[in-house]
């Protein structure tokens, strides 16, 4: 058990997480949502945009950097990213509804073969696809573009990580990607320091079709409040364990409640791992390792949702589940 315990203080307002409590919405719900016509300026323009890429190329910290919240999980480990997840940018000229996916590799487990449908679901239906490198790995970008022939949609090429690159490298990197004719626009950003994101804002907006708004001014995301939870203890297990254990990992919050009149927030999650070894590691020596774990994410996520909240944790084995359809659905990694 981790997480001490606190006096109750109401939570203060903060921008929403999402627009329907509890859950997340799919496409065809999201479609179905948009404002009448006349609710937004004319002219204004709004759509899809998939951000695509290998792992531990940038695309969570560009999410985040958009949105100018944290919403998108972030550690130096490949692989962090498991789900799609939705982030709402809107001005009074667009709404951008951005997916962030999973790093694009090769599935060695079924997991990883969900982890790529997650990224070809993002890809389909999207208006516009964004497609991130830090040009390092050019013959694992070339495979990987492949994924962007599912998609009809137009294609950009994000070079991350510029504020770390010779500008020489620049153009002849370009000059390489561009030999298959699948990119319109070759945007140069740093994800991390913000350079040119305004520019590419920009940009996608003015090759977004008009429409509605699909999600109310400030909303950021449709994460739900118990995903994010399970994302934020995940991540300090990335952050804090090393080796082979966070790929190991799975959270899933058991209970969850919220004081209606304080606001405050009690919730009691189990990471799961496949061997008791696993769970040595993160229970650690008296206890320490999973009150460190507990006490990283219980402030992340109070900072996050803008509240004081209780955080209990516990490590269960679960043996082979990334191999197993039953565990991964169990765990949120099949289909709802």
């Amino acid at each position: 058990m981790s997480g001490k315990k606190r006096k109750p203080e109401r939570a203060p307002k903060h921008p929403p997480l999402s627009a329907e409590s509890g859950r997340e919405l799919d496409l065809a719900e999201i479609l179905g949502r948009a404002e009448e016509p006349g609710a937004v300026p004319e002219g204004h323009r709004s759509g899809f945009v998939s951000i695509i890429g290998r792992p531990n190329i940038g695309k969570s910290t560009l999410l985040n950097r958009i949105l100018g919240e944290k919403i998108a999980i972030v550690t130096r480990k490949p692989g962090t990213t498991r789900r799609r997840l939705l982030g709402v940018h809107t001005t009074e000229a667009a709404q951008i509804v951005f997916f962030d996916t999973p790093g694009i590799e090769r599935p060695t487990s079924k997991l990883g073969r969900f982890l790529l449908e997650e990224i070809k679901a993002a890809c389909v239906g999207a208006d516009l696809v964004l497609f991130m490198t830090d040009g390092r790995e050019e013959d694992a970008d070339l495979q990987a573009l492949t994924l962007l022939d599912q998609s009809g949609a137009p294609h950009f090429l994000l070079i991350n990580k510029i504020d770390a690159m010779k500008q020489e490298n620049l153009l002849p990197m370009i000059e390489r990607f561009s030999r298959g004719g699948k990119f319109e626009e070759y945007v140069p950003i740093s994800a991390l320091k913000g350079t040119n994101v305004d520019r590419l804002l920009e940009t996608v907006r003015k090759h977004l079709p008009e429409g509605p708004r699909y999600f109310p001014p400030g909303t950021l995301s449709d994460i739900s409040e118990q995903r994010l939870i399970e994302e934020f203890v995940r991540e300090q297990v990335y952050r804090q364990v090393h080796e082979e254990v966070p790929y190991a990992v799975a959270v899933r919050v058991q209970e969850m409640e919220r004081d209606e009149e304080t606001g405050f927030l009690r919730a009691e999650a189990v990471i799961f791992v496949e061997r008791k070894s696993q769970r040595g590691i993160l229970v650690g020596k008296r206890g320490e390792r999973i009150k460190a774990l507990g006490q990283a994410a219980r402030a992340e996520i109070e900072a996050r949702l803008g509240g004081q909240m209780f955080l209990g944790l516990q490590v269960r084995i679960k043996p082979n589940w990334r191999q197993l359809d039953a565990a991964l659905k169990e765990l949120g990694y099949g289909p709802d």
